[in-house]
């Protein structure tokens, strides 16, 4: 023990440190945890003053108060249990710490860096009832010594839901805003989309309003034309919320947004990654150039089990199948066909002129467009 008050001496002689970077640099010696009690008992004991500013931080630690005062400002409105925390500090800090280490040998202990992150760790825990963890926190928190200035960014919040499309007119998917190509600013209210009446931008809203985020990534599962209805039990989606204010709404099963029902709502932890499979009850009514008859349909039989072709995808794209079909005749030149299929064959060019093979234009020897889709089931 002599030894270590002997190096402690010789510490506190050539340098003014203060009770944080004292309990801190002699923690290892004594076998202790580092601490600002510790650091005062032998400021204390070596008769050495606790006003003097200090070497190493500056006396930074005194100054965290006002710091933690505008983090707290900014946490107010937020619903977290837990944190991390990051700290951006000048060079200087970590060079003056690392001479006196190298100077006097010391080794195995928590540099100023670490200190610091502790030290305002402990605060806002206390003042929050929040817990300190290093993986995928509520939220985390950079503290900007630099320039006095500090950042808050909340762990997203992922939902899965299903929607039915009750009117025509309506496209999916809303355009990336021009200023900022989707990114979000100050144009799109940090949307990142155009404002625009779409099945995106109503979904969006929605979240937005439900969580305070600050913007919603939609992952569809299949899409639509903006002429077709989504019936039956919905379109599957899932919906990435960025920077949520609040973590803890209750989300309801189904919501109502006038032209969209959403359903099967639910937060989920974390969105499944790469495209998911499905498979389509879909109805078309098609129209054919020249005049159809029922016999001249019992061409499409073929289509059952059939696999589609579609030259411009890759062959694991392009490997889709038809399970089921169906066909009536509606009027001269004009059919309804019920398709049971996998996701993602493009029916309009599956039904008119095209490289999609087979294709029901060159299977009818008769022009054939699509007049209208429907989607009636989509299975997961």
């Amino acid at each position: 023990m002599k030894s270590e008050s002997v190096e402690i001496s010789r510490i506190l002689k050539n340098y003014d440190l203060c009770e944080y970077c004292v309990g801190r640099l002699i923690s290892k010696l004594l076998g202790k945890s580092p601490s600002k009690l510790l650091g005062k008992k032998y400021l204390k004991k070596f008769g050495k003053s606790s006003n003097a500013k200090c070497y190493v931080c500056k006396n930074i630690f005194e100054n965290l108060d006002s710091m933690l005062s505008n983090i707290f400002e900014k946490l107010n409105n937020l619903d977290f249990k837990t944190f991390n925390l990051g700290l951006i500090l000048k060079n200087s800090f970590l060079e003056r710490d690392d001479l006196i280490k190298s100077k006097f040998k010391i080794k195995g202990i928590e540099n100023i860096k670490f200190g610091i992150s502790t030290e305002m760790a402990k605060k806002i825990s206390r003042t929050t009832k929040s817990k300190r963890i290093m993986n995928d926190p509520d939220l985390f928190i950079q503290v900007n010594f630099k320039d006095e200035s500090s950042t808050i960014r909340t762990k997203p919040i992922f939902v899965y839901g299903r929607y039915n499309k009750k009117i025509r007119k309506l496209p999916q998917k809303q355009m990336l805003c021009k200023s900022c190509n989707g990114v979000g600013c100050h144009n799109c209210n940090f949307k990142g989309l155009e404002n625009i009446e779409t099945i995106e931008g109503k979904i969006s809203n929605f979240l937005i309003k439900k969580f305070e985020g600050n913007q919603v990534k939609i992952n569809w599962i299949g899409g639509e034309d903006q002429s077709s209805l989504v019936l039956g039990n919905g379109r599957p989606f899932f919906a990435k919320i960025l920077n949520p204010k609040k973590r803890n709404r209750i989300l309801r099963k189904s919501s109502n947004l006038e032209s969209i029902l959403l359903s099967e709502l639910k937060k989920i932890l974390l969105q499944p990654k790469g495209s998911i499979p499905f498979k389509s009850k879909v109805s078309i009514i098609i129209d054919t150039e020249k005049p159809i008859l029922v016999t001249h349909l019992k061409k499409l039989d073929i289509l059952h089990n059939a696999k589609i072709y579609d030259p411009s995808k890759d062959k694991k794209s392009s490997n889709k199948q038809i399970y089921q079909i169906h066909y009536k005749k509606l009027g001269k030149t004009s059919f309804r066909l019920d398709l049971f299929a996998d996701g993602g064959i493009p029916i309009k060019l599956f039904i008119q002129t095209s490289d999609v093979t087979p294709n029901i234009s060159q299977l009818l020897g008769n022009n054939c467009q699509c007049r209208k889709i429907d989607f009636k089931n989509i299975i997961v």
